[in-house]
């Protein structure tokens, strides 16, 4: 079973989503999710003070992903 880390993901990448649309198209608006997930396991990757996963970035985008289909 996931742990919570992956559901603070999930409504992580709702918020930069919500952010984002502000600002950009709805389908734009997944830039900054894409982009904003992926940096944050690079930089847990790269300084070593967190646990990069495959599972962190997609709950991210899946977010994300969620509200832009909501909005279809």
């Amino acid at each position: 079973m996931f742990k919570i880390d992956k559901l603070y993901h999930f409504i992580a990448g709702i918020f930069i989503y919500l952010v984002s649309v502000i600002f950009l198209s709805n389908l734009l608006a997944l830039i900054p999710v894409i982009l904003i997930g992926a940096g944050k396991e690079i930089y847990d990757w790269k300084s070593k003070k967190g646990n990069p996963e495959w599972w962190d970035f997609i709950f991210t985008v899946l977010g994300g992903l969620s509200i832009f289909l909501l909005t279809l």
